[in-house]
């Protein structure tokens, strides 16, 4: 059977990469040039300094006009910068955020044509009814409703835009020949752009193939088989192909149409909490997780009771994975936050890949300090009272405003939460996203198991109190180790003779051996500070031992050994 669509031609292939290589130099530059400003500003102190928010906006607006126009790849760039905070301050990240209810739908015809190719039949014999109209249109492809020939199912049909792979490939040609331009002849430290060409250009082909979306959703269907409370749609297995695929129909109401779910008498509470513990178990049980939770993609299906709405996930192109050394990652960024420690937040950051290898760490550590400051003290039960829009708010100034880099899955996971937050306390106002999220994160921190009693509040609180000290103890010992070894510390023991320290000056000869002898205070003096260290570092690590923070118990407890030994030898 003769395909129905056409390649692009060559003279229109050198007119759109004139059009897109324009398009991006313009403003991946000024994106460069106001955050480089700003990063500069606070590596000096000076947190007054702010991007010149108005041109960037002008730039974005343009940048989506120009998208909308050119299409694909374009529109999914835009789609993949409103989530990355790192980039662009949050009133700019909101120009870019409409572009997923902007795209506009392609011709009919096309869409026979690709149905057609994919299948290599007419349309009429796979479907015995194909609406023309579309019900739903992205970047990379849109939905239509139609009834199956074979069985009269209703479907829905999700079909790929037409040379979807030659324009994906062309426009990546022309990002990677932009990002080569801008690196050749400027300083780009201040944003791996690189980075972010190889992150938009694996994810752009992953969610492209219709296969690999199929192979997600059925993995979500397995992963909520036993969850009443959520539907995923079947996937027709024997009309899977690259660029059309066949799953059941969902009717629903969009989880933001508010009037219509007033109308129906569902539960608007309820609705937002089963939607968050869904998300909540993908982030923390699974590590496996929908990445585009806009309204359009989760609906509450139709038929469900009135006080336990069934929520109906669609779309499983984008998604994100969290491993297990992200998950360590993870905790020890949970633990930094209760116990206060920008050091340990920054090390676990820099390891997860926000931070480059060339940043001011001290600079980073600074901002992260002030940050944390601003929430200490705030305890579990404040901590629902916040509003988590703000919190949102505080964490993207930080972004921007220091040298990260957000690495695609985060990016992601960041978008996820950050539409999560804004579907739930719209859709239900009283909807409290903190304490849905406590049994979650208490789980994923390992303090919900081994038998203890303690709710999570009581661990919270007990680690506030102590945590900070114990996670600091072994820089503070290294610190206190090094200033006695090397007589910077001076320990005065009351009746220690005169004549004692000259004794040992004299043995050890020097003014240099009297004063590490003086700074000591003797090798008495060095033992007992060392045998307090010994005693710290070793019921440091029994408690938190006993509170299943296994990691830093066992280096407590190697410390301890440590010093033990070093006592013994002093001996």
């Amino acid at each position: 059977m003769r395909s129905h669509t056409r390649g692009i031609n060559r003279f229109a292939q050198v007119i759109r990469f004139f059009s897109v290589s324009r398009l991006l130099l313009w403003t991946l530059w000024v994106i460069y040039r106001e955050r480089k400003r700003v990063l500069r500003a606070r590596e000096r102190g000076n947190y007054e300094v702010q991007p010149n928010i108005e041109v960037l906006i002008d730039v974005l607006i343009a940048f989506r006009q120009t998208a909308l126009k050119l299409g694909v790849l374009m529109i999914k760039m835009g789609q993949f910068l409103s989530t990355r905070a790192d980039l662009l301050p949050e009133r700019a990240l909101e120009v870019l955020s409409s572009l997923q209810d902007e795209v506009p739908a392609e011709s009919f015809e096309h869409v026979v044509g690709v149905v057609e190719d994919a299948y290599d039949k007419p349309l009429n014999e796979i479907f015995s009814d194909f609406e023309r109209k579309s019900t739903a249109a992205a970047s990379l492809g849109q939905v239509h409703k139609a009834v199956l020939a074979t069985t009269g199912e209703t479907v829905a049909v999700k079909v790929q835009r037409p040379n979807i792979y030659q324009l994906v490939t062309m426009d990546l040609s022309s990002l990677r020949f932009v990002i080569w331009i801008i690196t050749k002849f400027i300083d780009t430290s201040a944003i791996d752009l690189w980075g972010f060409y190889r992150e938009f250009r694996r994810t752009v082909y992953e969610e492209v193939d219709f296969v690999t979306e199929a192979a997600n959703a059925q993995r979500f269907k397995e992963m909520f088989k036993d969850d009443p409370t959520i539907y995923i749609p079947t996937i027709y297995d024997q009309y899977i192909t690259p660029r059309v695929l066949v799953l059941e129909w969902i009717d629903g109401i969009k989880l933001n149409d508010y009037p219509a779910i007033e109308a129906a008498g569902y539960d608007r509470l309820e609705a937002a909490s089963r939607t968050v513990r869904a998300y909540f178990y993908q982030f923390f049980d699974i590590g496996f997780f929908h990445a585009d939770p806009h309204p359009g993609n989760i609906f509450i299906k139709s038929g469900s009771p009135p006080d336990a709405p069934v929520i109906a996930f669609l779309d499983f192109g984008m998604v994100g994975s969290i491993t297990k050394n992200v998950k360590r990652s993870f905790r020890e960024m949970f633990l930094s936050i209760i116990t206060r420690d920008a050091h340990m937040m920054t090390t676990a950051l820099s390891r997860l890949g926000f931070i480059g290898e060339n940043a001011n760490m001290t600079s980073i550590e600074r901002a992260i300090t002030l940050l944390l400051d601003q929430y200490y003290d705030v305890s579990l039960g404040q901590m629902r009272d916040l509003d988590m829009r703000d919190v949102m708010q505080d964490v993207v100034k930080l972004l921007y405003g220091q040298p990260f880099s957000i690495p695609a899955q985060f990016a992601f996971a960041g978008r996820a939460v950050s539409t999560l937050v804004g579907v739930s306390t719209s859709l239900a106002p009283n909807f409290n996203f903190i304490e849905v999220a406590t049994p979650y994160a208490r789980n994923f921190l390992g303090l919900g198991s081994g038998g203890t009693r303690e709710t999570i509040d009581q661990v919270l609180k007990q680690l506030l109190e102590v945590g900070q000290l114990l996670v600091k103890l072994p820089r503070s010992v290294d610190r206190l180790i090094t200033q006695i070894e090397s007589g910077q510390l001076e320990v005065k023991l009351a009746n220690q003779p005169t004549a004692s320290r000259n004794r040992r000056r004299s043995r050890r000869g020097g003014p240099a051996a009297a004063n590490m002898a003086a700074g000591a205070g003797g090798t008495g003096g060095g033992s007992i500070s060392l045998f307090f260290v010994f005693l710290a570092s070793l019921g440091s690590g029994v408690y938190l031992n006993v509170v299943h923070l296994l990691t830093p118990s066992w280096f407590c407890l190697g410390l301890a050994a440590i010093v033990a030994l070093g006592l013994l030898l002093r001996r």
